[in-house]
């Protein structure tokens, strides 16, 4: 097995980030009148209180701001609304001040299954106030990023994520302005399974207590080179499991509460 970095970092801002968004809306095409409707209900349905979409209108969306379209295709294939103040515990009130006025919530609409070519994803450091994530992204067939770490979510991740099987990209760690409530949690991983070209996994802060398979899921990862499992409420590892994280490089894993010792399974 290749070296495994072990990653012992506190501060979500320091995992590496797979692209950087808010994403440049402009484009060289026009938009498809379908995906526009979709991303015009999609809008609706969220709390913009400093108005940060107030590009979202006229007839052209490949110009709004966090949409990028093909050029080749001419359809959506990113939406990037990512926060660029997010929480950080150490952060002085003006930082906070600009968390809290450029954070986005309300609910995700379903209309998102209309943008047919949607291939990228990303909604972090926003604040959707403890909904669950819907199960209706697994049916996002085209997604290979995914991005909703650090967005207020809350719940049981819903299985059907596994359905995304030519995701790159799934992050899903925890807010960080509550240490003391984990928002989502899984009672197992094997909805991780089906995804075989998977790279970078973010776990931070989930509750996997009871999801005792989440190291022979994650060795069956072909894929795999960066996970993020600190503070997920992770037990127990079998010493005589046979681990196989060749592709593996960076690896955090820290504050969980290991029964046993970890690093004999890291030899």
């Amino acid at each position: 097995m290749r070296s495994a970095t072990i990653a012992f970092c506190v501060a979500y801002l320091t995992i590496a980030t797979f692209h950087n968004c808010f994403c440049n809306g402009k484009s060289n095409t026009i938009c498809n009148e379908t995906e526009k409707q979709a991303l015009l209900k999609f809008k609706q349905h969220l709390k913009d209180h400093s108005n940060q979409l107030s590009s979202w209108a006229g007839e052209d969306c490949c110009q709004w701001a966090g949409v990028v379209c093909n050029n080749l295709i001419g359809h959506v294939h990113k939406i990037c609304l990512r926060n660029l103040h997010p929480f950080r515990v150490d952060q002085t009130e003006a930082e906070y001040e600009a968390y809290l006025s450029h954070k986005l919530g309300g609910t995700i609409n379903p209309s998102l299954l209309d943008l047919k070519y949607l291939r990228h994803l990303d909604l972090s450091c926003n604040d959707f106030e403890g909904i669950p994530i819907p199960s209706f992204i697994g049916s996002i067939g085209r997604l290979r990023y995914l991005n909703l770490s650090q967005a207020g979510f809350s719940g049981t991740i819903p299985h059907q994520l596994g359905n995304l099987t030519t995701m790159r990209y799934l992050g899903l760690g925890g807010t960080t302005t509550n240490f003391n409530v984990l928002q989502l949690h899984g009672d197992n991983l094997q909805w991780l399974s089906g995804l075989l070209s998977l790279q970078h996994l973010d776990m931070l802060r989930v509750d996997l207590s009871k999801a005792l398979d989440w190291l022979q899921v994650i060795n069956a990862l072909p894929s795999l080179t960066e996970l993020h499992m600190s503070s997920c409420e992770l037990k127990y590892v079998s010493p005589s499991f046979n681990i196989n994280f060749t592709s593996l490089a960076i690896l955090d894993l820290s504050y969980n509460k290991f029964e046993s010792s970890v690093g004999g399974f890291l030899v």
